[in-house]
């Protein structure tokens, strides 16, 4: 009787240890539900915000070549049924938002090239039209009579004797314009190309008889052995190192100088580096002084998950160039 009385408590205390089980599974899971509805939001919103640009892109490329079989093709990568409607969806919402007009008719174009009939766009299109330049009425000018001249009679002229003329001075040389060194062809990788047009060149305005750095050469390591940078070099008109010059890496918008080259980095092939903590779209990098070309939308990620900080790096080189 004794020995049954003593293990009498055992029942009760495994009720108790399933009832704290149970009593923290419950409140677990609400935990892990909240932080699934936390994280798929923002993952969502990320590719819409892509999803969009690149749309835009579409329709700035086609607006500038005309070329509605490209347009398609690249629609087409995003995997939706109807192209027409998603591209005339987006429009819409422009047009509604109140967005910048330039960029909303450009959306328009393309989604009636592509079939889409909607009022609403027509009637956009038509009330944001540029207003023509006036044309100047030109003023007529009075012309007066002319009086007529009175005929006046020759008077006899003596014949001068001819003096030789002076030997004519000697024809000048003519200057050569002085020879510059050829742009050298870019190289690109083309694997960015994946990316566009949230990677991209954006070209230097220059006019003739100007000097500028042109981007020549970028190369993406997409397997960049645990390093995570923007690697520079800065070339002058014949191809060597130029020192002094400024490399200039923007984020967030905010341009961010930097000396170049690195003092420590003078015997290796880069002599500047940069390192990124953020995902494609991030930095844009230039040189400072004269008009540089510019590389746009770089940061981390690969082509097959490109949401995800994963380690790459970027090899790009300027050089001075003359604008003929």
């Amino acid at each position: 009787m004794g020995s049954q009385r003593g293990r009498g408590w055992l029942p009760w205390a495994l009720i108790g240890v399933a009832a704290v089980v149970m009593l923290l599974a419950g409140l677990m899971s609400p935990w892990r539900i909240s932080r699934v509805e936390k994280e798929e939001p923002e993952t969502a919103v990320l590719l819409d915000y892509l999803r969009d640009q690149y749309i835009v892109g579409v329709s700035d490329s086609y607006a500038a070549n005309d070329d509605l079989a490209q347009a398609q093709e690249r629609l087409a990568a995003l995997g939706e049924e109807d192209p027409a409607s998603m591209v005339t969806e987006m429009a819409v919402r422009y047009m509604e938002n109140g967005e910048e007009v330039e960029a909303t008719r450009r959306l328009i174009v393309l989604a009636q090239a592509l079939g889409a009939e909607d009022a609403s766009m027509a009637e956009y299109v038509v009330a944001t039209a540029p207003s023509p330049t006036p044309t100047e009425t030109a003023t007529p000018t009075f012309a007066p009579t002319e009086t007529p001249t009175p005929t006046v009679t020759p008077t006899a002229v003596p014949t001068a004797t001819s003096t030789p003329l002076p030997p004519a001075p000697p024809a000048p040389t003519p200057t050569t314009a002085p020879a510059y060194p050829t742009a050298v062809p870019r190289e690109w990788d083309r694997r960015l190309d994946y990316f566009w047009p949230t990677v991209r060149t954006e070209e230097a305005q220059v006019g003739f008889g100007q000097w500028y750095w042109r981007l020549i050469r970028t190369v993406w390591q997409e397997q960049c052995g645990g390093r995570h940078h923007i690697y520079v070099e800065v070339l002058d008109e014949s191809g060597n190192r130029s020192f002094g010059q400024t490399v200039i890496i923007e984020y967030g918008s905010v341009p961010h100088p930097e000396p170049y080259p690195h003092p420590d980095k003078l015997g290796e092939e880069y002599a500047f580096n940069y390192p990124m903590n953020e995902l494609l779209g991030a930095y844009n990098v230039y040189v400072g002084g004269d008009p540089s070309d510019r590389i746009c939308g770089l940061g981390l990620g690969t082509r097959a998950d490109p949401y995800r900080t994963h380690h790459t790096c970027f090899d790009l080189t300027f050089q001075r160039t003359y604008q003929p």
